[in-house]
């Protein structure tokens, strides 16, 4: 399948010109770094968004990059506003300590009211809230319409407490949010919907969303574009497309397993190297 078809186009974009729209995780970034230093390749392209150079997926990518001081990278540019983006979110999931109130250390943390998984559900859909907090039998709102910036401020605040709590915490796709509510020890922090538009505004005014904020579906998803740092620093868009088998690449089903997760949507492995 070639990347054309699919309203793609890869090319050489200075680091300088992207824009992230999320933080990292430092501890994710120097792995990469390690990884890069080790094997001499981009693994895959950064997405990104034509029009305004906003990165979509990619973001610890790019903090490698910056760290090991290249100047290039490989990026696929997308049209944002096309159907084949979908944007959706990542909710916060904590386990807390055995003998913790979940209860308490919420209220003692924000100023939360009290409702139903249900009203919180809808709440989060319809923006009325800047997030939600949820447990097995119950849920907490937090603020009301708000800015983007009083839910990165919220967010930040339960990622502060968790630190300070020992409490572990992992990421999951806002469809899983059901399975982790299962258990009692789980408290899971949600944000409200979030818009294309919020993305493009953080990245360009350089307030960025707390890591692991949005999850964009990009179908297909180009992978493996397995590029040489070596050339890369000399290469160009044209030297790059030479580069491609016909054009495109082998177009795997969604569900496909791939350095070390399961990806939603279909994935178009560009195989350069």
């Amino acid at each position: 399948m070639a990347l054309a078809t699919a309203g793609f186009s890869l090319g050489i974009r200075a680091v300088s010109s992207l824009r992230p729209h999320e933080e990292t995780i430092p501890a994710r970034v120097k792995a990469l770094v390690n990884e890069m230093t080790s094997d001499g390749m981009q693994k895959d392209p950064i997405m990104i968004d034509r029009d305004t150079g906003t990165v979509l997926d990619g973001m610890h990518r790019l903090a490698a990059f910056k760290e090991l001081g290249e100047e290039n990278a490989v990026c696929c540019s997308v049209e944002y506003s096309s159907k084949a983006i979908t944007l959706g979110r990542w909710a916060r999931c904590y386990t807390v300590r055995e003998g913790d109130s979940v209860a308490a250390a919420v209220t003692e943390a924000v100023d939360a009211r009290r409702t139903s998984l249900a009203e919180a559900f809808s709440a989060l859909q319809r923006r009325e809230t800047l997030l939600a907090v949820l447990t097995s039998d119950s849920a907490y709102l937090i603020g009301g319409r708000g800015t983007q910036d009083g839910v990165v401020a919220a967010m930040a605040t339960f990622d502060r407490l968790s630190e300070k709590e020992g409490w572990q915490r992992r990421f999951v796709p806002e469809d899983e949010v059901d399975i982790e509510l299962q258990a009692k020890r789980n408290l899971v922090v949600l944000p409200r919907r979030l818009t294309k538009e919020d993305v493009v505004s953080a990245a360009r005014t350089g307030r960025l969303l707390p890591c692991k904020t949005s999850m964009h579906l990009i179908d297909p998803r180009p992978v493996a574009v397995r590029f040489p740092l070596a050339e890369l620093r000399s290469a160009t868009t044209e030297t790059l497309r030479k580069r491609l088998p016909g054009g495109g690449g082998r177009l795997a089903p969604a569900g496909t397993n791939y350095d070390g997760r399961r990806y939603k949507e279909r994935l178009l492995f560009l195989d350069t190297g």
